[in-house]
This record gives C-alpha cells, sequence and structure tokens, in this order.
C-alpha cells in the first residue's frame, strides 16, 4: 500500500497521532501532510481536507471520528489515506492508521 496522505489537527491531536508521524516519517515515499492547525486560511484547509476525504469514501459516509463534538470537522484522531496498487483508496482514523502501517511493515 502507498500512503497519499496524513490529514490532522496538531492542536488537539490525541498521542497517537505523534506516533502516526513517526512512523511516515520512517518511510520511503512522498506523501502529503495536512495539519489543518498550521494552516492560513482554517475553512480552506477544511474544505480541502473533507474532499479528500469524499474522494476516498467515495459511496458511504464519512466517518464520525473526523468531527468534533458539535459536528464541525476538526480531523483531531487523524485521516490517513492509502492507495493499493490498483488504486482502490482506503481511509483509516485514529488508531486504526497505527494498525495500517504497522500491517504495512512485514
Amino acid at each position: 500500500m502507498r500512503v497519499r496522505s496524513y490529514i490532522y489537527n496538531g492542536d488537539t491531536a490525541p498521542d497517537h497521532v505523534e506516533t502516526v508521524l513517526e512512523r511516515l516519517a520512517a518511510r520511503d515515499e512522498d506523501l502529503e501532510y495536512r495539519n489543518i492547525a498550521a494552516a492560513d486560511d482554517r475553512a480552506d484547509a477544511v474544505r480541502e481536507a473533507m474532499f479528500s476525504v469524499r474522494e476516498s469514501v467515495r459511496i458511504g459516509t464519512n466517518p464520525e471520528a473526523i468531527y468534533d463534538d458539535n459536528g464541525t470537522p476538526d480531523f483531531s484522531a487523524g485521516v490517513l489515506i492509502t492507495q493499493e496498487p490498483t488504486g482502490r483508496r482506503n481511509l483509516y482514523v485514529g488508531r486504526e492508521a497505527l494498525e495500517a502501517l504497522s500491517d504495512g511493515e512485514e
């Protein structure tokens, strides 16, 4: 699997996000990092992140974990987007990203 991007909110990220970032840094591939908190225009960053999520989900609903208690997207849990050799994209939210990266280390 190839990692396409990792979207997270550095201001409110739980501990596992740092571990995911460390594992991604150790990989030998180019990928897009999107820290919503570091964006110049937060609304624009969230819009672009939601577009990436929607493109990966295609049919179905967005994962609830990307939303805060008010129903606003905040990406605190972190979202890992991968792509299989067939072109199929997968979305891993929160700690699922750690598991996906661990599976890829075999």
